[in-house]
């Protein structure tokens, strides 16, 4: 790894070189021809990518929502019009810029091909309108050859800086697996399969006495199917044992749907015969599944045993692509101890880190074990409420910031009552870059009223 980061910097180094002689060789009224064609149609430019762009298999998965369309749009744009300017490129800047819009299409991870396909189509189009300006032949010819040998270096940077975003990526998937298969497993396995036997034991009264299907909440989505669904992928994405227990929750839900709509008595019968040996291939398939699983070290923030939010990113992703097919909503809420300096001055360092450890036992708690709970700051926490808008996250947590304030914590044997928190809830909005969302939710906690009082956005 060592290795192939001086690599990675050599090369960057070279590139620059490149860019720095490429922009010192171009003859001045060459430069100013190509800037003034792409300041005109610089929104020409954005709209034909776009255009392009969407045509191509799976591109609408990445760009295909309102919102982000205008805003890449518009920093199309400009990006444009500060590669191309009338004067010399201020070449330290625009290779910072070059390896942050990199690092982004990573982190939304739009794939390279589709990058590769939008910067042919912008310096086609920008060579073929330099065909209709008057220009003498020898200008003309140099202005073909410094758009084409800027946007070959531009893109050759931006790879570069993807590729690093990539592997940091795929380096903390693998580290949150190994977190994930770091807990507890023997009791995460009894949690699960109490779960499936609830839910079982309360669909079989309902049907065999008030037959009132409309109480039946599906196995997708009950607590263990929540957690299937958006916790499980990290222990046993790869395995075949998980493609099987999903597709026989598809096979109970089925049933349950035929049973809603009414059957026949004989096929009612064998509907809940099937439903119940479908439930039990699930037991029997789950606990294949932990007892394949190894312990490994674990991974996480050394105080309060939460998540480190260096997984953050990792997980956002995830719950981003999940929601891309369920359509179905998530939100973050960020929590905050109030005080937290007074408390430190009041209690010591010792007595500030009990109160956080016990406020991160409380919200660990009071999450479903289909959220995911991160410790981001001293005295910092978030959680993904996941299948939850942002009305009903609010609802969760204005109840665990009321159970939070009526709770007295000890601290070194003595009663702490003065606690209290802040919070701030941001509903998914369709943006594929997850920091997006983590800046809402910051901004949001930011803007809170004074005093303590609860902030929404």
């Amino acid at each position: 790894m060592l290795r192939q980061n001086a690599l990675d910097k050599e090369y960057l180094a070279v590139l620059k070189q490149e860019l720095t002689a490429l922009d010192s060789s171009v003859a001045p009224q060459s430069r100013k021809a190509v800037s003034e064609v792409v300041r005109v149609s610089a929104r020409a430019h954005a709209a034909r990518f776009y255009d392009v762009m969407l045509e191509q298999p799976n591109a609408r998965f990445y760009l295909d929502q309102e919102t982000v369309s205008r805003r890449l749009h518009s920093a199309l744009e400009r990006w444009l019009v500060s590669i191309f300017p009338a004067e010399p490129l201020d070449i330290e800047r625009t290779f910072a810029s070059l390896l942050d819009i990199g690092a982004i299409h990573a982190r939304i991870q739009i794939p390279v091909l589709l990058i590769m396909k939008g910067f042919r189509e912008i310096k086609a189009d920008i060579i073929e309108r330099l065909g209709h300006v008057r220009l003498a032949q020898v200008d003309i010819a140099d202005a073909y050859r410094f758009v084409s040998n800027l946007m070959d270096v531009a893109l050759a940077v931006m790879m570069v800086a993807y590729m690093q975003a990539s592997e940091r990526s795929v380096r903390s998937d693998e580290a949150f697996r190994l977190f994930a298969l770091g807990k507890d497993l023997a009791a995460e396995r009894e949690r699960q399969r109490a779960a499936l036997a609830e839910w079982a034991q309360q669909i079989f009264f309902e049907m065999q006495t008030s037959h009132e299907m409309s109480k039946v909440v599906p196995l997708g989505q009950s607590e263990f199917g929540l957690w299937f669904l958006h916790r499980a992928n990290l222990f046993f994405f790869h395995s075949g044992e998980y493609g099987a227990i999903a597709g026989a929750i598809n096979t109970v839900d089925s049933l349950i749907e035929r049973l809603r709509t009414g059957m026949p008595p004989s096929e009612r019968v064998a509907a809940i015969l099937s439903i119940k040996v479908t439930v039990d291939r699930i037991g029997s398939l789950l606990a294949m599944l932990f007892d394949q699983s190894a312990e490994t070290d674990r991974t996480r923030d050394p105080l309060t045993r939460l998540l480190n939010k260096r997984f953050l990113t990792t997980v956002l992703l995830r719950e981003i692509e999940i929601q891309k097919v369920s359509r179905r909503p998530f939100a973050l809420v960020l929590f905050e101890i109030n005080k937290l300096d007074r408390i430190t001055r009041d209690l010591g360092l010792a007595g500030a880190d009990s109160v956080i450890q016990q406020t991160a036992s409380m919200l660990f708690n009071f999450a479903r074990t289909s959220d995911s709970v991160f410790r981001m700051g001293q005295g910092t926490f978030l959680v993904i409420r996941v299948e939850a808008d942002a009305a009903r996250a609010t609802t969760f947590a204005s109840s665990v910031a009321e159970r939070y304030s009526a709770t007295h914590f000890t601290v070194e044997g003595s009663p702490f009552f003065d606690n209290s928190l802040t919070f701030a809830v941001v509903e998914y909005d369709g943006h594929p870059d997850p920091r997006h969302l983590i800046m809402r939710a910051e901004r949001a906690l930011r803007e809170r009223s004074p005093g303590g009082s609860v902030s929404v956005a």
